[in-house]
């Protein structure tokens, strides 16, 4: 074996990782960071890469993994904060495999947390204790019925006989409820404050995987916690899911290598030839968004040569690029991930979605960077109107983009940018809470 992996010593680094996922599944956090930095060391010490034709994207190894595999050591941007990290075991199991897609952010404030200057192992010192639980991720693990691309065991129809253990990997939903309750029971610190200090991340609050469904009787037990949400107006829960004075409304994770090639096709302003595009879920292509008035509505505009309308394409990022104004329209909740990715795109929001509450206004001038429009008024004068903007008033359209360009580190859940992070902004959240946290709700005694 020896002699095989010194003739193929470039296909053994790419073995170990691709394995990367598997082998933090599997043997924990500790391994796979031990894999990864064996990988990178044979990297580093074999000059010849070049010769062998190798493949995989280098920065990655040096900017993603680092991040979900626990190795990117922070200043906690130079915040005073004292946090404290639970050690929740299986509930934040599989942090590569649960770094993808927009429930990334499970994983990204965990790593971030975990790895900071802000950490403190010391519970009587901590301002806030954090949470780590992935459940949205765990919960898209569970199989359907002959699920596509699974190569299934023998006679069962739901589990792969490729992902090892797989009925012990996913959260069956309708467990969900007795989970969450299970996992506040093992936190020795909730009780001290009625869970006042304790934060929860809750990443994809659409149609599927909300409050109601991931932890029905969270008013019961967590009503008093902070929560990092995505979204401030659940479905099935409303306003009351969502309260600005102690939770944070954060922005959806972008993954590394589709947030580089929005960034590769942002063109300046003067390179654009769309007014705007929209193209994703629609009514006309995905069952969920069938009753989406707003999403029906801006179908209308598909026959213009000026704009792109429609579903998934295949050069996304190249329409992206060459737009002006990117349509923001209400989801399957009133948030979207399209919003963060026109940032990178350069391309200018145009929030069609009456009830997103926006992330980091206070550090955010959406006003002067985005535009809202009433989602029920999608007809030939929005369409006016941004014609306008481009036709008559350019300089304003170019200001915005230059805005657009320098707000995109706000959401950026790899920037290192010491003054410019989601990380930044969700500390300046909390630091504020902190400020008007009450000491304590209803202790059991006190005596003198």
């Amino acid at each position: 074996s020896q002699v095989w992996a010194a003739d193929c010593y470039f296909g053994v680094v790419g073995i170990l990782l691709n394995a990367l996922p598997a082998i933090e599944f599997e043997d924990g956090l500790e391994v796979a960071q031990d894999v990864f930095n064996m990988a990178s060391g044979m990297l580093d010490g074999n000059q010849h890469m070049e010769q062998v034709n190798w493949s995989l994207p280098l920065e990655p190894l040096k900017i993603v993994l680092p991040l979900w595999l626990g190795l990117r050591k922070n200043d906690c941007h130079g915040s005073k904060l004292r946090i404290f990290v639970y050690d929740t075991g299986n509930y934040s199991a599989g942090s590569v495999f649960c770094s993808a897609g927009q429930w990334g952010v499970e994983v990204a404030f965990h790593r971030y947390f975990a790895a900071s200057a802000c950490r403190t192992e010391d519970p009587e010192e901590a301002d806030f204790f954090f949470v780590p639980d992935y459940r949205a991720c765990h919960l898209h693990l569970a199989p359907t019925y002959q699920h596509k691309g699974l190569t299934l065991l023998e006679g069962d129809n739901f589990h792969s006989s490729i992902i090892w253990n797989h009925k012990e990997k996913y959260r069956n939903a309708s467990d969900s409820d007795s989970l969450f309750k299970s996992l506040i029971s093992h936190l020795p610190y909730f009780s001290r404050r009625q869970g006042l200090d304790h934060i929860f991340v809750f990443s994809d609050q659409g149609f599927i995987v909300n409050f109601t469904h991931t932890f029905p009787s969270w008013r019961d037990h967590i009503p008093h916690s902070v929560l990092l949400t995505t979204e401030a107006f659940t479905p099935g829960c409303g306003p009351s899911c969502f309260s600005p004075w102690k939770d944070v409304a954060i922005p959806g994770h972008v993954d590394w290598d589709r947030l580089q090639a929005f960034r590769a096709n942002n063109r300046p302003t003067a390179d654009r030839t769309l007014l705007f595009n929209f193209h994703g879920r629609l009514p006309v292509n995905h069952g969920y968004y069938e009753n989406n008035t707003v999403r029906q509505a801006i179908l209308r505009f598909a026959p213009r040569f000026d704009v792109s309308i429609g579903g998934f394409i295949n050069d996304y990022f190249e329409v992206m690029g060459s737009s002006h104004f990117c349509l923001v329209p209400e989801g399957t909740s009133s948030w979207t991930n399209h919003l963060y990715e026109s940032f990178f795109a350069g391309c200018i929001p145009f929030i069609l979605s009456d009830r997103f509450v926006l992330p980091f206004q206070d550090v955010i001038e959406w006003p002067k960077l985005s535009i809202r429009w009433p989602q029920d008024s999608v007809d030939d004068t929005m369409y006016l109107y941004l014609l306008d903007l481009v036709s008559n008033r350019r300089s304003l359209v170019e200001d915005m983009k230059s805005r657009v360009d320098a707000a995109a580190c706000w959401f950026d859940f790899y920037s290192v940018d010491a003054s410019c992070s989601p990380y930044r902004g969700v500390l300046h959240d909390l630091e504020r809470r902190k400020m008007s946290m009450p000491r304590y709700l209803h202790p059991r005694r006190w005596a003198v």
